[in-house]
Parts: C-alpha cells; sequence; structure tokens
C-alpha cells in the first residue's frame, strides 16, 4: 500500500498532496500560526495560482486572517511576484500565497512572506511551524478588501520596462511562443509582450489550472512548445511554471535549453551595461558563474532556495542574482524569482545581438549538468554525504552548509558534484556538472549508489 507523501516545511515553503497532508486545516492552522507573527490589525496580501483546489484554500485563509484581526487584501488569482511586489507597493506587513509552483497538479501549498516583499528566512520559519504545530491562534476585528488586477499588473509592468531597453526590443519585431502551462503567466504576459511589440504564440494559456503537461519548465515537459516555436516560426519559446517564477527557454530550432542557460543569459545582459556582484546558489551552473566574471563582476554562491540568494543580493548590493532553475532575480523590479523579468531581459539579448538564440547559448563555456533525485531517510543521506566526503579527499568542500558540494580538481572550478535535501520534495536532489556529459553521469551514479547503500 502506497503512503502519501508528508506535509513538506522548508525555506521555500510548505506543500502537500491536496486532500491528504494539506488541508482546509492546514490553511486554517498556518494562517492563524502566521497572523500570530504579525501586529494586530496587520496588513497582508492573499494571493493564489490558478489551481482549481485554491480558490477554497483562498476563502479559508482569508476567513482565519480576518479572524485574526488582519486585514486583508485580496489579490485573487495573481503570480506570486507580483504579489510580493504589492507587499512592498501597498506598505503590507506580510502575504500569504497559496501555490505549489512546480508541483504537480494534486500538490497546493503556501508561501508566506514578509514586509520586505521576502520570503520568510529559516527562523522566521521556524516560529510560525511551532505555533502550527501548538495550534496557536488570537482573536481580532478583521477585515477584507480587493484589490483590481489591473492595477496589481501595471506596477509590476513600469517596473519591468524600467530595467530593459524597451526601444531595442520594440525595433527588433520578436516573435515568441510561450506555454504558461494554464497557470498565471497566461494573465500577464500578454500585457508584457503588447508593451514591448513582441508578436507572441500561446499554447496552454487557459488559466484554469488544468495542466496540459507536467507543470515544472524542464526539457520533457517542453515538446509542445518546441513544436510551437518551429510550426510558427517563433526567435525564443518562453515556459512558465504554475506561478510564473520560473522560466526556460527553446531555442528557435526547437530545441530546449538547460535551464541555467535562462539565467546566464540574463547574467549576461544586464552585466553588459552594470558592474557589481551576482548571486546564485550552490547547485547552478558554473556557466552563470563564467557570464559574470566574463563583465568582470564577482559571484556569491549561497545555499538553494529563494529567500538566501535574495538575502544576499541585499545584503551585497548585487545587480542580478537568481537560481539555476530558470528563477532570475533583479530586486531593482520585486524581491524574488520572477519569469517575466526573465523573459524581458531575454528579449533585450535577442535585440541588441541581433543574432539566434541558439547562438548566444552555444558562446557560452559549454558544459553538462546531470540532475537527479532520490528517495531515501535521512539515515541514508547522512551516510551519503559522509561516504561522499571520504571516497573523493583531494576534492575541495565548499564552506557553504547545504548538504555537500565538492570539486572534483580542487578548485571551484568544474567538475562539481552536489547532493541535498529537497526544499520541496520528499526527495534528495543530486547535480553534477562536468565538461563531458558521461563523466557527470559517473558522478551521479557514485552519489545514488552510496544513498541506497551500493
Amino acid at each position: 500500500m502506497t503512503t502519501s507523501p508528508p506535509l513538506i516545511i522548508s525555506v521555500s515553503g510548505i506543500r502537500g498532496i491536496v486532500g491528504a497532508s494539506f488541508t482546509d486545516d492546514t490553511v486554517r492552522r498556518f494562517a492563524h500560526a502566521f497572523a500570530t507573527e504579525l501586529p494586530m490589525n496587520a496588513r497582508i496580501l492573499l494571493a493564489r495560482d490558478t489551481r482549481p483546489s485554491g480558490e477554497n484554500f483562498a476563502a479559508v485563509a482569508i476567513k482565519a486572517l480576518a479572524e485574526a484581526g488582519c486585514h486583508v487584501f485580496d489579490l485573487g488569482v495573481c503570480a506570486t511576484p507580483a504579489a510580493k511586489l504589492m507587499v512592498l507597493e501597498l506598505q503590507a506587513h506580510a502575504a500569504l500565497i497559496l501555490t505549489a509552483s512546480h508541483n504537480p497538479a494534486d500538490w497546493n501549498g503556501m508561501k508566506l512572506v514578509r514586509a520586505d516583499g521576502i520570503f520568510l528566512d529559516a527562523a522566521a520559519g521556524r516560529r510560525v511551524e511551532s505555533a502550527y504545530h501548538r495550534s496557536k491562534r488570537r482573536t481580532g476585528d478583521g477585515r477584507v478588501e480587493s484589490v483590481a488586477r489591473d492595477d496589481v499588473e501595471s506596477r509590476l509592468l513600469r517596473r519591468i520596462l524600467d530595467v530593459v531597453d524597451v526601444d531595442a526590443i520594440r525595433a527588433a519585431h520578436l516573435r515568441v511562443a510561450v506555454d504558461p502551462c494554464n497557470g498565471t503567466g497566461a494573465l500577464f504576459l500578454p500585457r508584457l509582450f503588447e508593451a514591448l511589440a513582441v508578436s507572441a504564440h500561446f499554447i496552454h494559456d487557459t488559466p484554469d489550472g488544468q495542466f496540459a503537461h507536467e507543470p515544472e519548465p524542464i526539457a520533457e515537459n517542453l515538446v509542445d512548445l518546441s513544436r510551437a516555436v518551429t510550426e510558427a516560426g517563433c526567435q525564443v519559446g518562453f515556459a512558465t511554471d504554475p506561478d510564473a517564477d520560473r522560466v526556460a527557454l527553446v531555442g528557435e530550432t526547437g530545441q530546449p535549453l538547460g535551464e541555467d542557460l535562462t539565467l546566464a543569459l540574463a547574467v549576461q545582459v544586464v552585466t553588459e551595461r552594470r558592474k557589481g556582484p551576482v548571486v546564485t546558489t550552490l547547485s547552478t551552473s558554473q556557466v552563470v558563474t563564467d557570464a559574470a566574471t566574463a563583465n568582470g563582476c564577482p559571484v556569491i554562491l549561497t545555499p538553494v532556495g529563494e529567500v538566501h540568494v535574495v538575502d544576499a543580493m541585499v545584503a551585497e548590493g548585487a545587480v542580478i542574482g537568481g537560481e539555476g532553475n530558470g528563477g532570475v532575480i533583479l530586486t531593482d523590479v520585486d524581491p524574488g524569482r520572477d519569469a517575466a523579468v526573465g523573459i524581458a531581459l531575454i528579449l533585450e539579448s535577442l535585440a541588441r545581438n541581433g543574432r539566434p538564440l541558439t547562438e548566444l547559448a552555444a558562446a557560452l563555456p559549454q558544459y553538462s549538468i546531470e540532475k537527479r533525485k532520490v528517495s531515501c531517510s535521512e539515515q541514508d543521506l547522512q551516510r551519503a554525504l559522509d561516504g561522499l566526503v571520504q571516497r573523493y579527499p583531494e576534492a575541495l568542500r565548499h564552506p557553504v552548509q547545504d548538504g555537500v558540494k565538492l570539486y572534483m580538481e580542487g578548485t571551484f572550478q568544474c567538475p562539481w558534484i552536489h547532493l541535498r535535501p529537497s526544499n520541496t520534495e520528499p526527495v534528495v536532489r543530486i547535480i553534477a556538472e562536468c565538461e563531458q556529459r558521461q563523466d557527470a553521469v559517473e558522478l551521479c551514479a557514485v552519489a545514488e549508489g552510496l544513498l541506497r547503500g551500493e
């Protein structure tokens, strides 16, 4: 008999299977717990992605927050980046966003946001989790008001247009294919493309949460988009996840590009005109570091998790940051990953260079990155972490703590392997990068064997 995955609670939020580990009671108790961390009459935003279960969960959350004495601003169906921006725009104390991001359709979850528009850090998350387990709550006289989608989208659009070369993009007369996977990207992206005079061919753009394919924007889920790019004669294809904070690319030939190339190309275009630190995670490809250092910009690596990246960006005054999963961050726009920002920067790169996307990608250093995920116990993971270090005594271990990342040749360069527990799924992630694919495959096989006790 199979068992449902447990509720996952991490710096990436709360996620579970609808009706099993994620229920009305989960939402109600977390909403009350979150409210106890806020002042009475706190201004809190509520948003959700397009998953059908979100409407009911939103009603549960709104009721709980109002009962706890909060002033709730209901954004309705809204992309995560836009909701985070509205925390700043409305000078709110917090936001609760109902989404399971890239997880399959039978999942839902919550992302909790603090007053600076950034996700809760680990310490704040632990306090809320403790309050949840104790069913902590308070009562007060709250109220609810709705925020118009046009207002939200107009604010986000203005910020994006302020940071890209609008004239160059408009003059390029670009044609793109877009797959928002029936998520929130279907709501805002048409407006972005119209403002940039980009001709857009959409597929799977009914924002009803009935995902046309598995929603994570990785190569195996981009078959329809690849076909749309070639059939419509587009220069690029964009695939976003359901809450529109990640974007993957398909080249003009219909070939999906690696997830990390979204950030690498975005870093390249930003650091060509603006110098400063670049922040990304331990699991991100070396090609992102190469793109930054080629333009004289230092790179800072953090544990995996958007909050770690954004906190470091703010502390270091970074010009751009992000994660290797297609998450691009420009804090001048909003304090987190934003698919629309990534799209705008890729459009600028195409417009300014006047070259096909596949040529731009081919001009970057070439690596092969292998990614796997394995279910195992905490004991198996610890044994594998220890075993990996013992197996490669000459390797250089990165000092940032998030599982173990080893650089096999003793310098902070490729080849490397990273073994860590996932923040979003009940699995352990194995990521290896080498110049040759077979070498990366072999490194991953060693780590997987250690996890399985082989």
